[in-house]
């Protein structure tokens, strides 16, 4: 396949060019009027059949073309929003800057300095790229934009059920392209709020402590990874110096949907920076013991800081440090089939607004009852030490179906063309089919799309030839559908 060493040679390629222009506009979820209206304007240029609802998500009909027009059907849905994450320190803007997409080697990428957006981009890309194209072969589509997947639903949860032309529909909202996802799990996220007390310092010394470099990542798709969570290992570290600091603030994560990467707080003690940088040394060599996958990149380190904040009061302090020890998180149940992950928690953010510690976490299983257990534990927590719990964005899992046509014509004429064989799987993530088959309860769905590493983390990297193999094997997959 042939080497892109630009990327306006990779405009040369159709999906690419019109992911590349989804790259220049910003979309953060509950912020995709931009890109909604951009689709609307590109839809009507083409004279397709566009409708546009109050949440933005976009209905985009096209007759069946070429062979294609007596054929049932068929259904095309990806999400608009993207997750927002950057590296540490990098001046970016998410509600204006374009995305610094470059190439490195097979990949395309940001350099680790934000996340890409090909979840979903290429997905809503490889869409837009069908709908424009006069010359292939298919079936009546009916294209289908959401909103605000990566946050609360509520894009695909208020969709009209008349958009829901037809009994057969495709996500391509899925990383591998060796896999048919035929399932996944629902969920919710949670915050729990805990008022807390301030008093004078008692300490003189001021300082910022930082544990950083974990690897981060999809709270669904790389839970099982080992990754850590940097919010539990500064807790660690906070409980070590327990007796020497009080704690003026504390901060970590950025989204619960993400896998920690970097927590900090800020602290009084007595202990000078020596002192302090001698135990978090210590520290930081046994979590290069414990991650020595990644230990490179961890890092413990001090700066000097000059907050005016006053302390926590220290029995407050005592129970954030106790909450977060009893906070559920991680991986809970595997289906044993499958192996899948089927039950888990990601602690994703904590933060201090108005005298008032919050938790952030998003909670994700396959049964409605799992997701209730979960939530009631993180609630007996609350319970304890007189916090408030609040259950939002919560949706529907996705039961596997064993008799999907449509995942059999799919897995036949991919394996035939790719001359490789598709694994049929569940995922441990949250899909919008859940909602989907809730509209049409008739609807045969599967969830699919090229290689993508690095879900929900600066590490965001698409894969150049997947991508293209997967666009060019589609087409064939819509000729040759009945």
């Amino acid at each position: 396949m042939k080497k892109y060493k630009s990327i306006n040679d990779l405009r040369e390629v159709q999906v690419f060019n019109n992911f590349l222009k989804l790259t220049e506009i910003p979309r953060p979820s509950f912020k995709e009027k931009k890109v909604s209206n951009y689709l609307k304007n590109w839809a009507e240029k083409l004279n397709l059949n566009v409708k546009q609802d109050d949440k933005f998500n976009l209905l985009i009909l096209k007759d069946g073309q070429n062979g294609g027009e007596n054929k049932e059907a068929l259904i095309l849905q990806a999400h608009l929003d993207m997750v927002c994450q950057k590296k540490d320190g990098f001046d970016f803007d998410f509600d204006n800057d374009p995305i610094p997409v470059q190439i490195d080697g097979d990949e395309l990428n940001t350099g680790g300095k934000t996340t890409l957006g090909a979840d979903n981009g290429i997905g809503v890309a490889v869409i837009m790229s069908i709908l424009e194209d006069k010359e292939m072969s298919h079936p009546p589509i009916t294209a289908i934009f959401t909103t605000v997947e990566e946050d609360d639903f509520s894009g695909v949860n208020n969709l009209s059920k008349d958009w829901i032309i037809g009994n057969r529909a495709i996500n391509i909202d899925n990383s591998k392209d060796n896999e048919i996802i035929a399932g996944s799990n629902g969920g919710a996220g949670v915050t729990f709020s805990l008022k807390i007390n301030r008093q004078n310092r008692k300490f003189k010394n001021i300082f910022k402590i930082k544990v950083s470099g974990f690897l981060g990542g999809h709270s669904g798709e790389d839970i099982e990874k080992g990754r850590g969570n940097a919010i539990i290992t500064l807790s660690r570290l906070l409980e070590k110096l327990e007796h020497s600091i009080e704690i003026l603030d504390i901060n970590g994560g950025t989204f619960r949907l993400a896998i920690p990467r970097e927590c900090y707080a800020i602290i009084s003690t007595d202990l000078d920076k020596n002192e302090i940088d001698n135990i978090l040394g210590d520290f930081e060599k046994e979590l290069h013991y414990e991650y020595n996958s990644f230990s490179d990149t961890i890092c413990v380190k001090s700066e000097e800081s000059n907050s005016e904040q006053e302390a926590i009061k220290s029995e407050d302090f005592n129970k954030i440090i106790n909450i977060i020890k009893l906070y559920p998180n991680g991986i809970f149940e595997v289906d044993p089939k499958n192996h899948v992950v089927i039950s888990s928690n990601n602690l994703g953010e904590i933060k201090i607004e108005d005298d008032c510690v919050k938790f952030i976490n998003e909670i994700r299983a396959m049964e409605r009852s799992q997701v209730e257990y979960t939530y009631n534990k993180i609630s007996t927590i609350a319970g304890i030490y007189d916090g408030n719990v609040e259950i939002y964005a919560e949706y529907p899992g996705w039961r596997f179906n064993p008799n999907s046509k449509l995942r059999n014509i799919y897995k036949e004429i991919f394996e035939k063309e790719l001359n490789k064989k598709l694994e049929i799987k569940v995922s441990p993530a949250g899909l919008e089919a859940g909602y989907l088959i809730n509209k049409n309860p008739s609807l045969d769905i599967i969830s699919v799309g090229p290689n993508h590493t690095g879900l929900h983390s600066p590490s965001e990297s698409a894969n150049i030839p997947s991508v293209i193999n997967f666009y060019e094997t589609f087409k064939v997959f819509l000729r040759e559908i009945d």
